[in-house]
């Protein structure tokens, strides 16, 4: 068919197919400079294709509640629980998703305990354990926070079918305070890691893929996972975070997808 349309396409219109499909596509990259990431739009669609409506979910580093409020929607029979350290952030949560999620003023981690909380109030969504004044370009408000292991606050009988993990760098130390979670139900894990975060915390690539691995968990993007594409090996894991080709992952039970 491909042979057919080139023997036979009039060169006039092929020129003009090509311009057009040209400008679609510079449209489309300039769209995707704009402050919406396609991240968001490829978790929205992952959402409303795999959650059920009694599905439970957990969001840490909920924020300002942007992909909880995808996660209610496509959930609204399902147990939810939200983790916001910030103490403005988590009123907010708590006051708009009040009917079927359950919202937490802690860090997560992988001990209990409290820690120091760097704040930037310009820049909520970066803050963190660990300060990155020179990156941020702002001093932050240091804030004291509860910490707490997830597998302490979930109740183990019931099935977590979602975890989304924001955390800023701290990634690693959520995973290992969310390990019986994760062996146990197998979850699809959405979580974002990337240089100028998770090497502020001296998290290596291959200690999150060791982990999820210890845990039946494969590793992809979420554009991978949707085309049905084969999980990452170990090796291609560390080149999408060593040459910073993508900072939004997914861990899935292979076997199932």
């Amino acid at each position: 068919m491909k042979d057919f349309l080139r023997s036979y396409t009039p060169a006039w219109l092929k020129v003009i197919s090509k311009k057009t499909l040209f400008q679609a596509y510079r449209l489309t990259q300039a769209f995707y400079r704009l402050p919406v990431d396609k991240y968001d739009f490829q978790t929205t669609e992952l959402i409303r294709r795999h959650l059920k409506k009694n599905s439970n979910c957990i969001d840490i580093g909920a924020n300002l509640g942007h992909i909880l409020m995808e996660i209610v929607a496509a959930a609204p029979q399902g147990k939810h629980f939200a983790f916001e350290p910030i103490p403005d952030l988590y009123k907010s949560l708590k006051r708009r998703f009040a009917k079927n999620t359950t919202v937490y003023n802690f860090a997560l981690s992988s001990k209990k305990g409290s820690a120091t909380f760097n704040y930037y109030p310009g820049r909520p969504a970066v803050s963190g354990f660990r300060e990155r004044n020179s990156q941020i370009g702002q001093e932050p408000v240091l804030l004291s926070v509860q910490m707490e292991k997830l597998d302490d606050l979930i109740p183990e009988s019931l099935k977590i079918d979602l975890l989304k993990i924001d955390v800023e760098g701290a990634e690693y130390e959520v995973l290992q305070g969310a390990k019986n979670i994760l062996k146990k139900d197998k979850p699809i894990v959405l979580f974002e890691f990337g240089l100028g975060a998770a090497d502020v915390y001296g998290t290596t690539p291959g200690e999150i893929f060791e982990l999820f691995a210890e845990c039946g968990l494969a590793l992809s993007t979420i554009e991978y996972f949707n085309a049905s594409k084969k999980p990452f090996s170990k090796e291609e894991f560390d080149g999408q975070f060593y040459k910073n080709y993508n900072v939004f992952f997914i861990a899935y039970d292979a076997s199932k997808y």
